[in-house]
């Protein structure tokens, strides 16, 4: 098998073989990138809001085997409902010509939980009247408040071996960690693991992570919101182990000056 690389100088004339290969690298790059990731979203897509309306960042999307880019930011309006709201991304194919397939991308918002084959959740919110949407969180614990707040837990994110959670998550729960004077070795290493992914955490280094720190449940299959629970639970153990260390420093220099 040969690559053929184009030589960009003056007075070449770029032959169809070599405009081919252009093409076919573009394509080829992303495909074997991402060959061995489940579906779903696979970078950006961040959601932010802008007024009454919901908007979504650039991003990738791997429907099927075909790899689709959201190349521009996409906005959708939302209005209260006092009932869940789903954003998704939905995916659809277009054969109508001969000379190309088409994939185009589209957001969603609805209030089933279900998806189509080709729909893959963004977040999801219970926004009540008279209150404001928000996308940023006071704390870890807050990512799941169940009201006037996005939920990014339930999530369609591809990742190496299967669906994975959304790396906004994974990457507050490393700040949080690395925040913190009373986290361990292997929360640290784990935090740095997050904060180094370009995409979603690999789902068996994730799922392995929890349970080695909780301690159990290696018998039991996690979806997302059990690994976000045990993820919450690990912040609270090293925050309360932290005042505790503040704790007790104070009260031995209490004791000194006396």
């Amino acid at each position: 098998m040969q690559n053929l690389y184009p030589l960009f100088e003056r007075n070449r004339i770029l032959k169809k073989e070599l405009l081919w290969s252009l093409r076919d690298y573009s394509f080829a790059h992303l495909q074997l990138e991402y060959q061995e990731y489940s579906q779903g979203i696979l970078r950006g897509c961040d959601i932010t809001v802008r007024g009454d309306k919901l908007v979504v960042s650039p991003g990738i999307i791997k429907y099927g085997p075909f790899i689709c880019l959201m190349m521009e930011e996409e906005t959708i309006e939302y209005t209260p409902l006092e009932q869940m709201q789903f954003l998704k991304i939905k995916a659809e194919i277009d054969r109508s010509s001969p000379d190309y397939i088409a994939y185009r991308t589209m957001l969603l918002l609805d209030q089933n939980e279900a998806k189509d084959e080709d729909e893959f959740e963004l977040c999801r919110f219970h926004l009540r009247k008279g209150a404001q949407l928000r996308s940023q969180y006071t704390g870890f614990s807050d990512m799941i408040t169940g009201y006037d707040t996005i939920n990014l837990i339930y999530g369609s994110w591809g990742g190496l071996g299967g669906g994975s959670m959304a790396p906004a998550i994974s990457r507050y729960f490393a700040r949080t960690v690395l925040e913190s004077g009373n986290s361990q070795p292997e929360d640290r290493s784990f935090a740095y693991l997050c904060l180094s992914q370009p995409g979603a955490v690999p789902v068996q280094a994730l799922t392995a992570y929890v349970r080695h720190r909780s301690m159990g449940g290696w018998d039991k299959a996690m979806d997302n919101l059990s690994v976000y629970q045990s993820m919450s639970t690990i912040i609270d153990e090293i925050q309360k182990g932290e005042e505790k260390g503040l704790s007790s420093r104070k009260e031995r220099r209490r004791i000194l000056v006396d």
